[in-house]
């Protein structure tokens, strides 16, 4: 072999070496980038959006004096023969904890950052402690864009992989609507967002954390839960459960919704009752029995005059979950043998939990 030969494969080999540095250096740039944003930007981001939040929130208003009673309005000019009376006009006092949309102030601030926000959830356990994260402001993005919110940040609106929590389109704290759907990320690197709805898989857990709090930007409420399920998040797998509606046709409709909740529940909770004229509010995150499942946590507002509390040993295990299709054919069993409609289970003396309004 030639001088010249040894040569050119010594420089083909040095230019091969040369690339693979070059190649393996840009890998490692971009493997650093990567990594840095997962484990410290994101994360530094997503503190900074939850912590502005609750600043926004938690911090009092300062106080307005308003006075009580009617604001009365007098004109005072001078009688004449055609105008011998003082005409008063009475209007009503501004309610000092609403704007001039009856909005609730204590949202203000966070409103003034994001007219977007619709309200804000919290999930503490009996004992009054926030023991779950659970601690969030609630936007609703265009219907346009339903999912915008899912990977962005509220204050921002800038990417954010955590996203933030969101009402579902077709949910309306404005119309206030029957069902209000929320959806969340499942953190399970960090915990926050959703994730701790997961513990509602755990009797121990469901006892403990048995009402919600969810204040949309109108009205203040509080919610018992009364359904826990499992379900594919879409129809991918054909046997897909609309838990997500939020507008039923009438009260058969909305009874026959809440009877297929409570037949997929874990839990059997019969001492919350629901009527025709009841409000619901489900919360719904990923799961990880099968791709692309949910868990899906729902509760009923607490009526007027009625006690925020649960008889918690009310709170028994469902023996006959009615489980997804795809649920039965990847880890076997079938389903129960109970009745197919809420009519039906009425019927046969199997509902506890709904009493007729008297109208």
């Amino acid at each position: 072999m030639s001088e010249e030969s040894i040569s050119k494969k010594k420089k083909r080999r040095k230019i091969i070496i040369r690339s693979l540095r070059i190649l393996f250096t840009i890998g490692f740039i971009v493997f650093s980038v990567l990594f840095i944003n997962e484990v410290l930007i994101q994360p530094y981001k997503l503190k900074k959006a939850i912590d502005k939040a609750r600043d926004l929130y938690h911090t009092p208003l300062p106080q307005v004096n308003v006075r009580s009673g009617p604001n009365i309005e007098v004109d005072n000019r001078i009688n004449t023969p055609d105008d011998s009376k003082i005409s008063v006009a009475i209007t009503p006092t501004p309610d000092p904890n609403r704007d001039e949309k009856g909005r609730l102030i204590k949202f203000k601030k966070l409103l003034e950052v994001n007219e977007e926000v619709k309200g804000w959830i919290k999930i503490d356990n009996i004992n009054g402690e926030n023991d779950t994260k659970i601690d969030y402001v609630v936007v609703q993005s265009d219907p346009k864009d339903p999912e915008f919110y899912l990977t962005r940040d509220w204050t921002t609106k800038e990417y954010l992989k955590a996203g933030s929590i969101f009402l579902d389109s077709s949910s309306s704290v404005e119309r206030n609507t029957k069902n209000l759907v929320i959806h969340g990320h499942n953190m399970t690197s960090s915990d926050d967002m959703f994730h701790y709805l997961l513990e509602y898989k755990k009797l121990d857990f469901m006892k403990e954390h048995p009402i919600i709090s969810f204040d949309t930007i109108y009205e203040e409420a509080l919610w018992k839960v009364f359904s826990v399920f499992i379900t594919p998040g879409n129809d991918d797998k054909g046997d897909f459960f609309r838990y997500n509606r939020s507008t039923f046709k009438n009260h058969k409709d909305f009874l026959e919704f809440i009877y297929q909740l409570r037949v997929r529940s874990f839990y059997n909770i019969d001492d919350i009752d629901i009527n025709e004229d009841d409000q619901i509010l489900t919360l719904s995150t990923c799961s990880y029995e099968l791709a692309n499942y949910r868990i899906v946590v729902v509760a009923r507002k607490i009526r007027e005059g009625e006690e925020a509390r649960v008889d918690i040993d009310s709170i028994k295990k469902n023996k006959k979950i009615l489980y997804p299709e795809s649920f039965y054919k990847h880890y076997g069993g079938k389903a129960p043998d109970i009745p197919s409609s809420f009519e039906e289970a009425l019927q046969e003396g199997l509902i506890s939990w709904y009493q007729p309004i008297n109208r």
